[in-house]
């Protein structure tokens, strides 16, 4: 169903007004504290956790890493010397070319800033003009967008996930092919267009990426199947969709196919399906993301898997209740919208059911799993991004059927005030302080920073990428090889001193020629809470020492040690 505007003029200059109405509302709604700019030195950026980290790592290695001639794929930046590949890293290139300009001119963190709080709106963006390419309505699709942009999704995945977050190109996909399908467009404008898009995505995030084809390919059937006047539509776009296909891998290929190299190497550091699924209660339970009960039933939400970031599936019942009603008696299109909704759901649960934290049962579905080995690269929760776009087309196709008065709009709104999110939550700002001993270093200083913080890498940003770090360097999740196959590693991870021997440790540090060790006191620790950081400093310190390094330095901010004989690479 669609609309028809009959004054075509004025549509552009309203999508920019809807547009810059999102990002005014999204900077309202995140923006820094006052005195984020008078935070003292360091790094101060949107988020929490070690996540958004190495995200500004990212967004200034591309540019980094092109202007000094390094490899693009690889770095021995950490992990060093050994590196690590980036391609099963989360890398955002394509966000890194994108804010290149900003990057170069005012730093990776502000470029990282920028990004984060314009996630939300421009995803809301995306889906507001995917919802007027099918309805022809301002007032539905500017709902739709809202919905989709205070979704559980967009709002957990935006504590830190840049690479989830941003995922403006999943409705343009959309927004595309309903294009094509209004306006006739040819097979190839068809292809550069959806191409670009993908390959865009792509670049953004593969994990996305993978699911958009799945769930792209699950709506052209949908659609096939359900709707039998656009059969014909369908087959017409089928020719742009191929060759979108082909040009989106003609691009990506390099990267692809350094994935496909390294996939035997890197399957065994992927996060586990099973351990990130959708609790059964989780779509009608609010979790801390949401203002409306949302601290009321944090006992029962601290049982689902994962945490409240990944916890997205969020709809409540009086929105599924309208949603499933919908569904059933507002036509084909609708029909299908409300089968991408529950396909979605489903596969959010994952290859298992969890209720309340607990195992169920083995998902009916966990065949599928098996049979597409490349699931086991997606986080079963985030699927839900299509759910909640399936949503928001449901809002949008019943706020535009004809002859519908706004009386429509006052349960839509009851159903986006419950789900407001919570600003205490969602506007998470964090400062990183950034020791000095980082800026005395001599420029490609090989360095193990204890005890492991996991900010290594937003401090080496911050001393503009003057040292490498040794065995560590938070960039995902998984145990860098080589690294990971000395019996120290894994205490040494854990800060768990004691438990190492001097003697191997020593050999650890001759072995990947370490330069500096250095020590931080307390006052660094942000993301792991330990009951006593000063013992734990202290068993550092001594550890070293009986491994033969010597203190060459000792200030409030950190001591550093050198082996005897040291030649001293400090400035």
């Amino acid at each position: 169903m669609r609309i028809e505007i009959s004054t075509q003029r004025f549509i552009l200059p309203r999508h920019a007004a809807v547009c810059v109405l999102y990002l005014l509302a999204g900077w309202a709604f995140f923006a820094p504290p006052k005195d984020w700019a008078r935070s003292g030195s360091g790094l101060t950026y949107f988020g929490q956790g070690q996540d958004p980290l190495a995200f500004i790592w990212f967004l200034n290695w591309w540019p980094f890493a092109w202007a000094h001639h390094l490899p693009l794929l690889f770095t021995q930046y950490a992990d060093a010397p050994l590196g690590t590949d980036l391609v099963w890293k989360t890398s955002v290139p394509a966000l890194a070319l994108l804010a290149a300009p900003v990057t170069l001119h005012f730093g990776p963190a502000a470029s990282f800033n920028l990004l984060m709080i314009a996630c939300a709106p421009l995803s809301a963006f995306g889906v507001y003009l995917a919802a007027f390419e099918l309805t022809g309505r301002f007032a539905p699709a500017i709902l739709a967008g809202l919905l989709f942009g205070i979704s559980g999704y967009e709002i957990g995945q935006g504590q830190g996930h840049l690479n989830l977050a941003f995922c403006i190109a999943v409705p343009l996909c959309l927004w595309a092919c309903l294009r094509a399908a209004r306006c006739n467009w040819s097979a190839w404008r068809l292809g550069v267009v959806l191409g670009a898009l993908l390959s865009f995505e792509f670049g953004v995030s593969q994990e996305v990426f993978t699911s958009l084809l799945l769930f792209g390919g699950a709506t052209v059937f949908l659609v096939f199947w359900l709707n039998k006047p656009a059969r014909g539509a369908v087959l017409a776009l089928s020719p742009g969709m191929v060759l979108s296909l082909a040009l989106c891998l003609a691009l990506i290929s390099p990267f692809l196919l350094q994935m496909l190299r390294l996939y035997a190497l890197e399957r065994n550091n992927l996060s586990a399906p099973g351990l990130y699924g959708n609790d059964l209660l989780s779509f009608v339970t609010p979790t801390p993301l949401s203002l409306l009960g949302g601290t009321f039933f944090m006992p029962v939400t601290v049982k689902f898997l994962g945490n409240y970031t990944e916890q997205g599936g969020y709809f409540s019942a009086p929105l599924l209740m309208l949603l499933g009603c919908i569904a059933w008696r507002a036509g084909a299109v609708a029909r299908v919208s409300g089968l991408l909704l529950l396909l979605s759901a489903s596969f959010s649960l994952g290859p298992f059911l969890f209720l309340l934290g607990r195992h169920v049962s083995r998902a009916p579905w966990a065949l599928v799993y098996k049979s597409l080995p490349f699931l086991t690269a997606i986080l079963p929760c985030r699927m839900v991004l299509y759910g909640w776009l399936a949503a928001a087309m449901l809002i949008a196709i019943w706020l535009a059927e004809p002859g519908a008065g706004w009386r429509r709009y006052a349960p839509v709104a009851a159903c986006l005030a419950i789900l407001a999110p919570d600003q205490s939550f969602a506007r998470n700002w964090t400062h990183l302080p950034v020791p000095n001993v980082f800026a005395t270093l001599k420029p490609g200083a090989r360095v193990l920073v204890l005890p492991e913080f996991g900010q290594e890498m937003g401090w080496q940003v911050a001393a503009h990428m003057q040292f490498t770090l040794t065995g560590q360097g938070y960039l995902g999740t998984g145990r860098p090889a080589g690294f990971s196959d000395w019996p120290l590693f894994e205490p040494l991870w854990e800060n768990q001193f004691a438990a190492i021997n001097p003697t191997q440790f020593a050999a650890y540090l001759t072995h990947y020629n370490v330069d500096d060790l250095i020590i931080l006191p307390r006052g660094y620790n942000l993301f792991h809470a330990q009951t006593n950081q000063h013992a734990t400093f202290q068993a550092a310190q001594s550890l070293a020492q009986k491994a033969g390094w010597h203190i060459i330095s000792s200030t409030p901010d950190a001591v550093v040690l050198r082996p005897a004989g040291g030649d001293g690479l400090s400035k």
